[in-house]
This record gives C-alpha cells, structure tokens and sequence, in this order.
C-alpha cells in the first residue's frame, strides 16, 4: 500500500510518531487488516513451579522483555479451550499486554500495590507472575467489569487481594498508601485496530484529546496514592503521543519529586520523541498489536 492511498487521520498519526515512510505503510496496512493480536498466558499462582501448558508454544528466548511464566501459543492454538484454564492454571490475554508490564523487571518486589483500572485482570496476574506483594488491591470502578475482574482473580487462585470499585479521586483522600500503583489507563484504543476491532473515531481529535484529559487526572490522583520510592508503571493500548509521551510529561513537569525509571529489557523500544525513558511497541515488531509504558519512581524522603 502506498501512502497516498492512507487516510489524513492515518498519516496524521504517523507523523506525531516520526515515523519513517516504511514504518508508516506498515503501521497503516496493519490497522487496515487487523490481524496483528498474537495471545499468550500467564501462569496462575496454582500453577506449579514445572507446569506446562498442555499446547504448543512458540520459542521465546530471544524475547528478553518476556515475563516470569508467560508461554506464547502457537499460531492456531487455543488456550482457553483446555481444562487447565477453566482450572485457573494459567489466564489468557493479549502478548501485548505482557510487554506493557516488562518495567515490573527493575521494581523491587513491593509489600502493597494497587491496580488502579485492573478488570479484566491481566496486569494483575503478569504482577503476581513475578511477586505476590502482602497486599494487592485491584480496582475496578465499572461494577460489570469489576465482577469479571473478581472472577478471574478468584479462578487464578491470586492470594491477598482486594477488589475495589472507587474512582481514582476517591483514592487520593483513601490515606493508604502503595509502594506499586498499576495504572493501565483508559484510552483511545487505536491498537483494537490491528486486532480487527472496530473502534470508530479512536484515531480522531476529539477522541484522542479526551482520553489525554481523562489520564492526566488519573494520574494526578495516582501520585498522591504511592509511597516514597514506590512506583507507578502506566500503559495504555493506543499509539497516539498525545495520550502517552505527553501525558508522562505532563505529570513530570507538575510533580518534581517524581522521574522516569529506564528499562534496559526494552532499550530497543525506547521512543525517541522525548528525552525520558518510555517505550512503545508497534504492530510490525511481531509481538501483538501494540502498546505504550512508561515506570515512574517518586524520590525517597530525604
């Protein structure tokens, strides 16, 4: 596909992201086709040490982003029809997502944490996949969505979790405080796209601008959820810098005490638009549709 024959809302894109004319056709041709969801699973804390799937997965070992007891399928493979899911020894989700939550591989293990937008629950389990903090809360403030949520958290066997519905504003005056605040943010979405969902006007103006205004208060209100030295990892499944490079600058700018954390797993996905570490994947990486993560770390107390 020519460029030529995109559309103004794609080439729109495609320049916020510099990116070059090769990339460009590959991101478009990728959104018009819709065939870049590539699944995964994460193993359940049921799951023993030696589990294995019982279907065939793809090697992975080049893939040092990858997190602790995630196995990718191969292609044709369907995960979720085997009795070990419905058994909760592993839960499925987008490879994505996996690679959203790789900045959790230079986190210390925390005592507490919150998932602050956690249904369906994947961010949750890749967490526990690596660490069971003392206490998790996992928060969900649309009520349908928070009883999946409880769902998946109780078929996977995840100990020590909470599951709350309270808006991010609620939680700035809660008192408690995290050393690990999940906030995997609500936003325009454009990576469904390359999934082959339909998501009219997710590469729009309006849409992108609301979103961007929506994360910023969120964010807002997640900072005066964390402790000092504690972390947040937010993420999003949308491309546009609007909802993600300028959001983290934002809350950069406003907040002092907090800094951008790099991540050497995910150097080669460093964006290259700002002069902080971020990192976004793209569809013709080969690891799913795509997505956005940055780790912030507020300063200790001196």
């Amino acid at each position: 596909m020519s460029l030529s024959d995109a559309s103004k809302a794609e080439l729109r894109l495609c320049s916020r992201l510099q990116l070059s004319d090769e990339h460009a056709a590959c991101l478009i041709s990728a959104m018009r086709a819709g065939v870049s969801a590539r699944s995964a699973v994460v193993l359940s804390p049921l799951a023993a040490a030696d589990y294995k799937p019982p279907f065939a997965c793809v090697d992975t070992s080049e893939w040092s982003w990858l997190p602790p007891r995630v196995f990718v399928p191969v292609e044709g493979e369907r995960p979720t029809v085997h009795a070990d899911y419905a058994a909760g020894l592993y839960y499925s989700l987008d490879l994505s997502s996996c690679w959203e939550s790789a900045p959790l591989s230079v986190v210390p293990p925390p005592g507490s944490s919150l998932d602050l937008c956690a249904a369906p629950g994947g961010k949750s389990m890749l967490m526990a996949a690596r660490y069971l903090p003392r206490q998790h809360v996992a928060n969900e403030v649309n009520a349908q969505r928070r009883g999946i949520l409880r769902k998946n958290i109780q078929q996977c066997g995840v100990p020590n979790v909470e599951v709350t519905g309270l808006r991010p504003d609620q939680w700035a005056t809660d008192g408690r405080l995290f050393d690990l605040l999940l906030a995997d943010a609500p936003c325009s979405g454009q990576s469904l796209l390359c999934k082959g969902i339909r998501n009219p006007g997710c590469l729009g103006q309006q849409m992108v601008n609301g979103n961007a205004k929506r994360q910023k208060g969120i964010l807002l209100a997640a900072v005066q959820c964390v402790a000092p030295g504690g972390h947040i990892l937010y993420s999003t499944c949308t491309y546009d810098p609007d909802e993600n490079e300028k959001v983290m600058a934002y809350i950069l700018k406003r907040m002092p005490e907090w800094q951008a954390v790099e991540v050497p797993v995910l150097a080669d996905f460093r964006s290259a638009l700002v002069d902080f570490p971020c990192y976004r994947m793209l569809p013709h990486h080969g690891c799913g549709a795509g997505g956005f993560c940055c780790l912030l770390r507020r300063a200790t107390e001196k």
